[in-house]
């Protein structure tokens, strides 16, 4: 099984700079580009491409995140590819083939399982190397499975973020493949970093989730859904006896209409009233970071990655997570979070109560273990070369698709 072993490029190195001779385009194909972790992931990457001398290229359903990658001198195409109509979908299909055609990217790079058979066959026809992200579990269907069977027909590379990942495509999709490459998520120290949040920002905040300026806010940085430990919270919450704890569950409820009810209602049954918010997202995860005291993750649905865990924690702010899928990956257990069972209320409350009784020297000294934790084991520069070098070893050891 190969890991992300491959000798990584020095974030110093030529290569890496603006000023370096322009290299080919890579075009990644996703779902959409709306305002959610993968996608963001999507458009860091090809910022980065970018700032290297490649030519970034995206082709999805459009969303909120596409005018920042404009911005950044990412080119986008509009491909619903997930559309039920056939004619689209099958218009989206030529309109990326034409771009291939003009642009003449030397590799794509699918993100998700959902665009995967589209990947493949624009892999196959235009004879390039193929890259298949999964940074979340893949449903064990046989639809899926025969996704996956496909792109290793053509020799296609698979990225996962993590090593529950890994075990997750052996165990549950028997999915056993020689290019299957671990690459730990990067999270921008830059931009995550608590001096550089605004009392601006941190105040617009306060005003658009309606919470009292100072006060104590647990973020969940789990998706709205079942099972992401959002009705878990609230019965801690209400066994912790006190009424100046908030919480922040940010998320919509389009795949799931009735679970913002079934929450007011665990909210009124609980005497939490005005104490939980549930906007539909955020567009500054750093000062919701630097206004929680605390970031959670309860969940019992396995994740493939957690990068909201590693912002809170680049922010310098403690978590909390089940051992359920890749959350203990993306932490310190016992040093940066609190490790807890699969759907164990006590334990929840007990860590609750620990957390949010720290005294402000031993705050101080959290954060500094937080940063320093995700400074060195998932800083953005080691996420983008060990992609880059993943990229360099495609393109040196050409796959089924680039010899056809």
């Amino acid at each position: 099984m190969s890991q992300s072993n491959a000798p990584q490029f020095n974030r110093n190195s030529a290569g890496h700079k603006p000023s370096a001779p322009r290299r080919p385009a890579i075009l990644h194909i996703t779902t959409d580009l709306e305002l959610r972790a993968q996608s963001r992931e999507i458009v860091d990457l090809a910022i980065q491409t970018h700032r290297a001398g490649w030519t970034p290229l995206i082709a999805s359903a459009g969303g909120s995140l596409v005018v920042e990658a404009e911005r950044t001198a990412v080119r986008h195409t509009k491909a619903p590819l997930n559309s039920q109509n056939i004619i689209s979908k099958w218009n989206s299909l030529r309109r990326i083939e034409k771009l291939i055609d003009q642009e003449k990217p030397v590799l794509l790079h699918a993100h998700g399982i959902d665009v995967t058979d589209v990947a493949v066959k624009l892999a196959r026809k235009k004879g390039l190397p193929l890259v298949v992200d999964l940074t979340e579990p893949v449903a064990p269907t046989p639809r899926h499975t025969k996704r996956l069977q496909a792109a290793a027909a053509i020799g296609a590379y698979f990225r996962v973020p993590s090593a529950y990942m890994v075990q997750h495509l052996q165990n549950d999709l028997h999915f056993s493949y020689d290019h299957i490459y671990q690459i730990a998520p990067g999270i921008d120290l830059q931009w995550y970093d608590a001096a550089r949040v605004t009392p601006e920002r941190i105040n617009q905040l306060y005003r658009w989730w309606r919470l009292p300026e100072q006060s104590t806010v647990i973020v969940m940085a789990t998706p709205f859904g079942q099972g992401y430990g959002h009705k878990l919270l609230i019965e801690a919450m209400a066994e912790l006896k006190t009424t100046d704890i908030y919480a922040v569950m940010i998320g919509d409820d389009k795949t799931n209409a009735t679970l913002r009810n079934d929450i007011e209602q665990m909210i009124a049954q609980n005497g939490l009233e005005g104490r939980v918010v549930m906007p539909e997202n955020c567009t500054d995860w750093p000062a919701a970071c630097w206004i929680a005291s605390l970031i959670v993750a309860v969940n019992s649905v396995p994740r493939g990655q957690g990068q909201e865990l590693l912002a809170a924690q680049a922010v310098g702010r403690p978590v909390i997570v089940t051992q359920c899928g890749a959350n203990a990956e993306m932490v310190k257990p016992n040093e940066t979070a609190w490790l807890i069972p699969v759907d164990d209320k006590e334990n929840l409350s007990k860590a609750l109560r620990e957390a949010l009784s720290m005294s402000p020297s031993h705050r101080i000294d959290l954060a500094m273990t937080t940063r320093d934790f995700v400074a060195e084991r998932f800083p953005m520069e080691l996420w983008r070369d060990s992609l880059f070098s993943l990229y360099e070893t495609m393109l040196t050891h050409p796959t089924l698709a680039a010899a056809a």
